[in-house]
């Protein structure tokens, strides 16, 4: 995988984005804009030109700009933010093929590269920003990374070339580190530290189930239970089949359809209204019951296989010397994060704000906060992040995420 990060000279880091798979997906546009243009021109003849209506005209003139537009900046747009450490300045630069717009900001008032983490949606990829810290005014991103091992690689190399601390602010729990320690493993550093986790007492209410041996914990982490209400949702269509069915099997016979074709389709009817909605909806009851994620840690890794409905199969296995850190999602950590959140939207808007966000925003990101599960217990290594126990309670969460550093150590 190509960087897109490079020190081009000893004192200058330069971030290059545009270019690649993103041309590609813009080439259709830009062709579809320039061959509106063409037939608009007469270069290209249009056979029902007199045909079109007088309003049709405009709308093709519009839409070959759009058109044209958006292709043409996703082919050839470029972007590149320099850092300059000889002139303690980052200079952003934005063009088609070359530059055609600059900005420059001083490096001034950071204090440490932030690596941060914005899960995506359906619709959007997960991003890792590499940004500056600010220490009164808002971060300067820098880079929006979708692969943590290079966001990783950006911001060591820019901690290095401007000797500040990085911050790996992956999770809820922020890591501040010197850039030359920043990929040194848990284990050798809880053991730099001298930072032997301390013991948590298991909490009553308790899901998950652990194993002690004399090297090693197993940990199961059973399920989220689902309602049987769910198992008889999943149920609907057979119903819905039960009641259409037998007047269809009777229309056949009355209409004198041939019997192989009535056959076809009740018998296609029966298969994605009766059989795969009954066993998807006894898969996901089963898995509920059933299901469980399986960890089994030691001081050589983790092991992570996963129960199903029916069989068991093996996730992942993470070597204890890859393992850069283990952390925890709370209520409380999850609120932290989100205001943070939202106080550098607010400064990054209005930058003459305030350091924190308004009363009305604090209350309102905890209010949303309330209803939000946490994402458990996250396994951080150099390629990326694995995340197990989502949905768990706090006192468990953290009473897991002592136990894991303990075996670990």
């Amino acid at each position: 995988m190509s960087r897109p990060f490079t020190l081009v000279t000893p004192d200058r880091l330069q971030i290059r984005e545009g270019g690649g798979c993103i041309s590609v997906f813009g080439l259709p546009f830009f062709g579809a804009g320039v061959f509106l243009f063409l037939s608009l021109l007469g270069v290209v003849p249009v056979s029902n030109a007199n045909d079109m209506p007088a309003l049709a005209w405009p709308l093709l003139v519009l839409m070959a700009i759009a058109f044209t537009t958006v292709g043409g900046v996703l082919v050839f747009g470029r972007s590149w933010t320099t850092i300059d450490r000889a002139q303690r300045e980052v200079i952003k630069q934005m063009g088609l093929i070359i530059p055609l717009h600059q900005r420059t900001i001083p490096l001034d008032g950071f204090t440490a590269v932030r690596l941060g983490f914005v899960e995506g949606d359906s619709d959007t990829s997960d991003k890792f920003p590499v940004a500056l810290k600010g220490s009164t005014g808002p971060d300067l991103v820098l880079w929006n990374a979708t692969a943590y091992e290079q966001a990783r690689g950006c911001a060591r190399m820019l901690g290095e070339l401007l000797h500040l601390d990085i911050e790996d602010a992956t999770t809820d729990h922020a890591v501040l580190l010197p850039a030359g320690r920043m990929d040194l493993p848990l284990q050798e550093r809880l053991r730099t530290e001298s930072a032997f986790p301390d013991e948590v007492s298991r909490p009553r209410d308790a899901r998950s189930q652990v194993t002690r041996a004399a090297d090693s914990v197993t940990i199961v982490i059973p399920a989220r239970r689902t309602h049987w209400l769910w198992l008889a949702a999943g149920l609907i269509p057979l119903a819905v089949l039960s009641v259409v069915g037998p007047p269809l099997a009777t229309f056949f016979r009355k209409s004198q359809t041939p019997d192989p074709v009535g056959w076809i389709f009740l018998g296609f009817l029966t298969l994605f209204f009766g059989i795969l909605p009954t066993l998807g909806a006894l898969n996901a009851f089963l898995r509920s019951r059933r299901g469980a994620t399986i960890l089994e840690v030691s001081k050589e890794g983790v092991g992570i296989r996963q129960r199903g409905a029916w069989t068991t199969r093996a996730i992942t296995y993470i070597d204890a010397s890859v393992i850069l850190d283990v952390d925890y999602s709370s209520r409380e950590s999850t609120l932290a994060t989100a205001k943070r959140a939202t106080e550098q939207q607010v400064m990054q808007a209005y930058p003459s704000h305030a350091e924190t966000a308004s009363p009305r925003i604090e209350r309102m990101v905890a209010t949303l906060t309330r209803f939000a599960s946490n994402k458990g217990l996250t396994i951080k290594t150099r390629k990326g992040l694995t995340t197990v126990g989502q949905g768990l309670d706090d006192d468990e969460i953290r009473y897991l995420h002592t136990l894991i550093r303990r075996a670990l150590f």
